[in-house]
C-alpha cells in the first residue's frame, strides 16, 4: 500500500461559473512530484492548530508548500512594505504543522514558505527582501547553484555536491530556529536548505523542487518523503 502523504492546503476564493467561492487549494504540481515518487498524495485542509495533531494521525509524511509570506510579527519584527503576509490562519496552521512534525519526527518536506515556516516555528527569523532571488520567468529552469554540505543528509539524497535549482523567493532564511542547521548555500550566502537536529525526517529546501521534478535530484526529494513515510505506515 502506498503511503499517504499530506499536502498543505490554505483558503483562498477561486472561480467557479464566474462566481468567486472560497476553495481549499493547493498547487497541482505538488500532487504530481508525490505521484511520480511513488506516493499517495491528499490535500490537507487548512485547520485550526488543534486540531493539526488529528490530522498528522492519519497521514504518513507531508509536504509543507509554498505561498505568500509569513507575518513577521511571528518572529518580533514590523513588516517592511514588500513583505505581502499570508492569512494569520494559514501561518497558525502552516506552524502548528510543521511544529508537530519536528517533535513526532513526521517524514517532512518543507517548500520555500514551508521552509520559512519550518525556520519560524522553531524559534528562528527571515530577512524580508532578497529581490534578487525572485526570477519568476525561469520557474523550471537553473538560476543558480546550490551548494550541499558535506556530512549531510540532503548529499545523500542528491547525490551531488552541488546542484542547479529554480529561485522563486523574495525572503530567505536568517537567524536559524533552535536545532535548525544549514545544509546548503548559495553563491552570496543564503541558505538553501535546513535540516533538524532530532527529527532526521525533517528537511527544509528554499528552491521548488516540484517544478523540477523531471530532473532526478530534485525528484529525489520526494522519494525521500516516500519512502521515509514507508517505513513508519
Amino acid at each position: 500500500m502506498k503511503p499517504i502523504i499530506g499536502i498543505s492546503s490554505w483558503r483562498g476564493l477561486a472561480t467557479t461559473d464566474e462566481l468567486a467561492v472560497p476553495h481549499l487549494l493547493t498547487h497541482a504540481s505538488y500532487v504530481r512530484a508525490v505521484e511520480k515518487a511513488g506516493g499517495l498524495p491528499i490535500v490537507l485542509p487548512e485547520l485550526v492548530p488543534d486540531d493539526v495533531g488529528g490530522l498528522l494521525e492519519r497521514v504518513d509524511g507531508v509536504v509543507l508548500v509554498g505561498g505568500p509570506d509569513v507575518d513577521p510579527r511571528r518572529y518580533g519584527e514590523s513588516p517592511v512594505p514588500e513583505t505581502e503576509c499570508a492569512s494569520p490562519e494559514r501561518d497558525a496552521f502552516d506552524i502548528a504543522l510543521a511544529q508537530q512534525c519536528v517533535e513526532r519526527d513526521i517524514a517532512l518536506l518543507a517548500i520555500c514558505r514551508g521552509v520559512q515556516v519550518l525556520n519560524v516555528a522553531l524559534g528562528g527569523s527571515l530577512t524580508q527582501h532578497v529581490p534578487e532571488h525572485m526570477v519568476r520567468e525561469r520557474w523550471n529552469e537553473d538560476v543558480h547553484p546550490v551548494e550541499i554540505e558535506p556530512g549531510s543528509a540532503l548529499l545523500g539524497i542528491v547525490e551531488a555536491g552541488q546542484i542547479g535549482t529554480n529561485s522563486l523567493h523574495h525572503q530567505a532564511l536568517r537567524d536559524l530556529g533552535s536545532r535548525a542547521r544549514a545544509v546548503a548555500h548559495s553563491s552570496d550566502g543564503t541558505v538553501e536548505a535546513i535540516e533538524i537536529d532530532g527529527a532526521r525526517r525533517v528537511l527544509g529546501v528554499q528552491w521548488h523542487p516540484e517544478l523540477l521534478r523531471h530532473r532526478s535530484e530534485h525528484l529525489a526529494l520526494f522519494k525521500r518523503v516516500v519512502e521515509l513515510a514507508e517505513s513508519t505506515s
